[in-house]
């Protein structure tokens, strides 16, 4: 245990320093270190890695003395959750994904990287601050992982059709042009004149004007504002307008290639959607902003944990530091677009002088980056994972009817807290503590 603090101690003072002078630099974490990495031994079992063989394979030559078992069973997170209350049976290292952070925001069970002998607290300047947010306890005490990618949801859009009727197609421009909504309703009507089409379901708009939340840190119930009546009748008014594509999968795919849907709206990992030119007769023409109305939403969240019962936590951090900080892993995450909230893997030539040809030689990595500080995020906690079905019935049957937006927003918030009651006053007890 004293060289696992030492051997901890050491290569978090590198990665600090590493930040030193004014420009962030990727420390030592990732790069050769023979003899130290051949210290570090013994089976390491990691559940629900989404590092890929690759990454793994660089992890395993680095450290020749661990045996690395990806054993993954289904519903890994579950069953972590499982194995936690048991006391036996979790893995060394587990992969946390944005939908399931609720489930371990509230219990026991998962290293604090905040205390010895990980002393992470250092790491936290060179980490964007929602994607360390979304990896601390809700009452805000201890930091169950290290965030591994944090990506904003964006808009794909078709720079050569915006151009032909009349629109900017520069990202900055259109970003700009778009966070009015008045602005945006009226181009998406010419476009609708012409047949062109914005959104494949009214969920790629909620996800940019409602997001996921409802709750604040002290469970206090959010979606009762002004913005969100906004945001109501910003989806009856794409309703309204018809601005949805209604197809299969192969209409909506065929719809994009061919210029139907001049916008797509996903995590920014979907470039790779874009990246095949022999399947699009559009290749070159799409480029990425940030989605309508001004606000930025994320959409793709992972962090790495070690649950307290690992039998190899010194293997465990090694592993963990490697995946979201090591340069060799960073720099094959970037061909998938897993763009990282580790500021200084940004520095990075396969990140700065990256011109992705199906997007006109934008660098959409650099975009993904800059934006990211600008990202709402508030961290989900259970009772919003049975919110969602509420909301989202009484919304649909709302739209269908044209309900005004106050009432539809008053509806929605009596029933969550009528049939929530016993979750939201459990989680209250917690954050009271």
């Amino acid at each position: 245990m004293k060289r696992f603090v030492l051997l901890s101690a050491i290569a978090l003072l590198a990665i600090g320093l590493s930040g030193c002078g004014g420009k962030e630099e990727l420390g030592n974490v990732g790069k050769d270190n023979p003899e130290a990495a051949k210290d570090i031994k013994g089976d390491l079992l990691v559940w629900g890695s989404s590092a890929g063989d690759t990454v793994n394979e660089l992890f395993q030559k680095k450290y020749p003395n661990v045996k690395l078992i990806l054993d993954t069973p289904s519903k890994h997170e579950d069953a972590t959750i499982v194995a936690l209350a048991a006391g036996s049976g979790a893995p060394d290292v587990v992969e946390l994904s944005q939908a399931h952070y609720w489930k371990f925001r509230t219990v026991d069970g998962l290293e604090n990287l905040l205390a010895a002998p990980y002393n992470a607290v250092d790491l936290r300047k060179d980490f964007v601050d929602g994607a360390w947010k979304m990896s601390t306890t809700l009452d805000g005490k201890k930091l169950f992982g290290i965030p591994w990618r944090y990506t904003p949801y964006v808009m794909f859009y078709r720079a050569d059709i915006f151009e032909q009727n009349g629109f900017p197609s520069d990202p900055k421009e259109v970003g700009k042009y778009v966070s009015d909504p008045e602005q945006f309703f009226s181009m998406a009507m010419k476009m609708r004149s012409k047949g062109h089409y914005f959104f494949r379901s009214l969920g790629n708009m909620s996800t940019f004007t409602v997001g996921d939340t409802f709750f604040n840190s002290k469970m206090e119930y959010i979606r009762n504002t002004e913005s969100y009546v906004k945001s109501l009748d910003y989806l009856k008014r794409a309703n309204q307008l018809q601005l949805v594509f209604s197809g299969t999968k192969e209409e909506t795919d065929q719809a994009v290639n061919n210029g139907r849907l001049v916008a797509y709206f996903g995590g920014l990992y979907r470039v790779s959607t874009f990246q095949d030119g022999s399947k699009s007769e559009a290749y070159g023409k799409w480029k990425v902003t940030t989605t309508p109305f001004g606000q930025v939403y994320g959409q793709g969240y992972g962090t790495y944990s070690i649950p307290s019962q690992s039998k190899n936590k010194e293997a465990a951090w090694e592993y963990i530091k490697f995946i979201t900080m090591g340069e060799e892993a960073l720099k094959e995450n970037l061909k998938t677009a897993q763009i990282s909230p580790y500021r200084p893997s940004w520095n990075l030539p396969e990140f700065k002088d990256t011109k992705d040809p199906a997007f006109g030689g934008q660098n959409t990595l650099a975009f993904g980056a800059s934006i990211m500080d600008g990202m709402k995020y508030e961290a989900m906690v259970k009772a919003d994972d049975s919110a969602t079905d509420i909301w989202d019935e009484i919304v649909d049957e709302g739209l269908k009817k044209n309900m005004d937006s106050r009432a539809l927003m008053q509806q929605a918030q009596e029933a969550i807290e009528k049939k929530l009651a016993a979750e939201i006053a459990e989680m209250k007890k917690f954050v009271a503590k």
